[in-house]
Formats: C-alpha cells, structure tokens, sequence
C-alpha cells in the first residue's frame, strides 16, 4: 500500500526531475527552417525589377508580397526563373500552390531545374506519392527541396519507408506533421530513439505508428525521449499497447508547467490525483485539452446528469469530444427519448455519446421517425 501512495504522490516530483529543462517550450524547432545556402547566380548589377514582375506576374503574388518577397533574391537571369516555373508546373502544383513556394523560398526560381530540383521531386514520385501529396508536401515545406538529396532526403526517405513498412500514406502523413524527419541526421535522433522504443517492447507496428501520428517526438534529442518513454511505464502504460506510444505523444509535448497546471485543474474540480493518474492512463489526451474547454465538460456533466467527478475520472474520453456538436445534441435526444419511456432508454448515455455518427442517426433518430417525428429537429438544432 505504501509502495502505491508513494507511486502517486510523486508523479510531479518525478516529472520536475527527469525534465528539468522541459519548462523551456521547444515548438519552435517544429517550425524553425534549416538554413541552407543560396545558390543565386552571381550579379554585380540586380535588376528588382524583373525579380518582381516574375514574382507578381509569373507566380501569382500581389504586389507587395512580390517586393517583400525580391529583397530576399535576385532573378537577374530569367532562364532558370522560368525552368523551374515550368517544372513545377509540370508536376501537377497549382496556382497557389507556387504563389505560396515564391513567397516564402523565392531564391529556390535561381536554382537549375533539372539538376537541382527535378531529382528530389522524382525521389517522392519514386517512392510513390501522389500527385496531390507530393505538391501539398512540397508546398507546405518547399525548404526540402533546398536540402541535399544523397546527405539527407534519400537515406532519410528510405529509413522512413522503411520503419512504415512502404506504407506510403503515413509516409507522407509523417513528413506533412514534420519535415525535419527528412532533414535530421537519423544517427543521432530517430535511429537512438527507434532503439530505446524496442528495448522496451514496443512493436515496429506501434513504433510506426509513432511515426505516423507524432513524428516531432521521434526526432526529440535521445536524452529527453527516453524520459519521456520511461515517465509514460511509470504512469501505468504498457509498453505492448498502442496506448504506450499515444502517451509518448502527450508527455513529449509537455512542459512541467503545463503538467503541474492540468493536474492542479483537476484536483480543483473534484479528482484525487490518483483519479487523474488513472484518467490519463485511459486517455492521455486529457492533459493536453484547454482549461476552458475541461470546466465546460465537466460542469456540463456534473450539472445535467448529475455525475460525479470521480465518474468523470472513468471515462475521460468525453472530455475530448465537443460540446456543442457532439454532447447536447446527443443529451437533447436522450432526454427526448427517457421522457418519452422508448427502448433506447437502456442505453446509457455514454453508450449513446461514443456511437459513430451513422450508428447513433440510425439506433436513436432514424428508428424513432415516425413515433416522435420531432427527434430530428431538436438534434439538428442543436447542432
């Protein structure tokens, strides 16, 4: 019994310990770009004008995007402006899709076509991406194609197809969540990181899943992913369940600010800490929801259904789902069917709230048209 309160009593403790520096956000390196040189052809005389005729007129961008947009290069030379707008061109990108690659990487219209961009766009093709993923990848990041195809996007690329089984959905899904997955040396994140996943049974099916759903915490410095590995078996997660690697997720994207203020939150509106160990446990998600929208839930349930908190701290799944699409719309209906004595009234509203759409239009409206002809009304009116 000792050896379980003190298991509980310094979750805290241990996570302030093992993440003595996770009060520091690092968001920023999901969005912060590599620096990469410029290839711009050399010019004692710019001409600014070209760069933004082409930017505005051959790109698509408005004037003051264009000019905001010159001062970051030079398109002296037309030939390699308009080699690289034909290419991609060629490769299915839209109109907008090449606005948005001149406005943020303009210097990326000096590069030759053929030699500097058309073998990494192939690279994608090859491992067989889609038309419409490879051009909402590339425009999203076109950094990447600034990046060396044999030092990083080949190897990187294929280690990814690799450990995702040639799935290459969730490749692209990955890379979209984010791109550094292609650009960090893999021996020293991924590759450390993917082995201390294993040492503690993880399966490669859980481990690409990983991959799959949060890349950034796969590509987190070793040191610190292990902690987070090691906090998560702590929580109670097992490591063979897909629910380990969700929990990675969580803890990953934490702060010990943010973990000491949820758990305070909750301890405020009625769970013991062992209650919001538990939660977690069934729903790792339910550390990472806004205070707004956890007082609003559980005060709605508490409120109209009576529930008490530690009911709450069972099931906290319904917390992440929204409350004024999903929650009243569903308890409106409830409400109308327990009044009305049908059926569906041995269904509990948990039941009821976790159906899928389709499922709860068919068993708790659709079956119920012609008695209470009504019940479709007050759902959509709600919604």
């Amino acid at each position: 019994m000792f050896n379980q309160m003190f298991r509980f009593l310094t979750v805290r403790t241990r996570f302030r310990l093992w993440f003595p520096e996770a009060g520091r956000s690092t968001r920023h390196l999901l969005h912060r770009e590599p620096k990469f040189k410029t290839l711009i052809p050399f010019s004692s005389s710019p001409d600014p004008n070209f760069t933004v005729s082409f930017l505005e007129t051959s790109c698509g961008l408005a004037p003051s995007v264009a000019i905001a947009a010159a001062a970051k290069t030079n398109l002296k030379f037309s030939t390699n402006a308009e080699s690289v707008l034909s290419l991609l061109r060629n490769y299915g990108f839209t109109k907008s899709q090449i606005a948005v690659i001149a406005s943020k990487h303009p210097s990326l219209f000096t590069y030759n076509a053929e030699k500097c961009i058309k073998p990494k766009i192939d690279l994608f093709v090859t491992a067989g991406f889609t038309a419409t993923a490879l051009t909402n990848l590339l425009s999203k990041y076109p950094f990447i194609l600034k990046s060396s195809l044999e030092r990083k996007l080949s190897p990187n690329l294929s280690l990814l197809m690799t450990i995702l089984s040639g799935d290459r959905q969730a490749a692209a899904s990955a890379i979209s969540r984010s791109a550094w997955i292609l650009l960090l040396d893999p021996n020293k994140r991924v590759l450390p990181n993917v082995e201390t996943l294993r040492k503690y049974g993880v399966s490669d099916a859980n481990i690409a899943r990983l991959f799959t759903w949060c890349p950034r915490a796969i590509t987190q410095e070793p040191g610190r992913f292990s902690k987070s590995v090691a906090l998560v078996e702590e929580m109670g997660l097992k490591p063979s369940k897909c629910m380990f690697v969700i929990g990675i997720n969580v803890v990953s994207g934490l702060t010990v600010a943010t973990w000491e203020r949820k758990m305070k939150l909750y301890r405020s509106l009625g769970w013991s800490q062992e209650e919001t160990i538990s939660a977690f446990r069934r729903s790792p998600f339910c550390m990472l929801l806004s205070e707004e929208k956890i007082r609003k839930i559980m005060g709605f349930f508490m409120k109209n259904l009576k529930w008490e908190p530690c009911r709450l701290a069972s099931l906290p799944i319904v917390l992440s789902l929204s409350l004024e699409n999903r929650i009243v719309p569903r308890y409106t209906v409830f409400n109308i069917l327990t009044t009305r004595g049908l059926p569906n009234t041995k269904l509990s509203f948990p039941t009821l709230l976790l159906m899928s759409k389709s499922v709860f239009l068919e068993k708790c409206i659709d079956k119920y048209s012609d008695v209470v002809p009504e019940l479709l009304e007050a759902y959509k009116v709600k919604l």
